[in-house]
């Protein structure tokens, strides 16, 4: 007799999980992952109360003078009607506040262009105030064509903005992704080619487990 008790609360225990599990799929999977190198760092991304989207996970390198303007950051979008090509455009416009910041450092008093010999930098064609005028309005026009990508999770799009800043430049970098009918969105930033290049290296490891 105890042992069917026992067996009867072990059956009754497995049917909640089991509801559970199909009300909520999202507690058994849409777990998500990179493969994160040695010197960044994964956090998790802690958004204003005001974005529309739900942050997700933050990775940055590991503390130096450069590493907050080298990032990505992974997002779940709640809509899932979404016209792609739109979605992103208009996610640009949000993005490009983050040149302000990089004009920030380049005229700032710490800046390493501030000496004689590299002022002409702060002059360069494009200058970096032609540059903030055109992108603050129209960031689109410094990025190449839309681009469809790969990833285990299947196919992805993206856009891919360069925006020259004296003899600097602001790498931006965005994709948006349908898994399991989520969108998921992913931002990348860094200041040189080199950086962008292995911060997408980690954006290509995305998956869910």
């Amino acid at each position: 007799m105890i042992k069917c008790i026992k067996i009867s609360n072990h059956l009754i225990c497995l049917i909640i999980l089991l509801i559970i599990f199909k009300i909520f799929p999202s507690y058994a999977d849409n777990n998500e992952s990179f493969n994160v190198p040695n010197d960044f760092k994964e956090s998790a991304l802690v958004l204003d109360y005001n974005e529309s989207i739900t942050g997700i996970i933050t990775i940055k390198p590991i503390e130096s003078s450069f590493s907050e303007y080298t990032w990505l950051k992974l997002y779940k979008i709640t809509d899932k009607n979404i016209i792609i090509n739109e979605w992103l455009k208009d996610r640009l416009h949000y993005e490009i506040h983050n040149i302000i910041n990089v004009e920030r450092l380049l005229r700032g008093p710490d800046s390493p262009i501030l000496e004689a010999r590299m002022n002409y930098a702060l002059k360069d064609i494009p200058s970096i105030d032609d540059t903030i005028k055109i992108a603050t309005i129209n960031p689109e026009l410094f990025c190449d064509n839309l681009v469809q990508g790969f990833n285990k999770e299947g196919k992805y799009s993206q856009l891919y903005c360069t925006y020259p800043l004296g003899l600097f430049k602001f790498y931006l970098v965005l994709r948006l992704q349908k898994i399991n009918d989520i969108y998921y969105y992913i931002g990348a930033s860094a200041l040189n080619h080199t950086r962008i290049r292995k911060v997408l290296e980690i954006a290509n490891t995305f998956s869910l487990y």
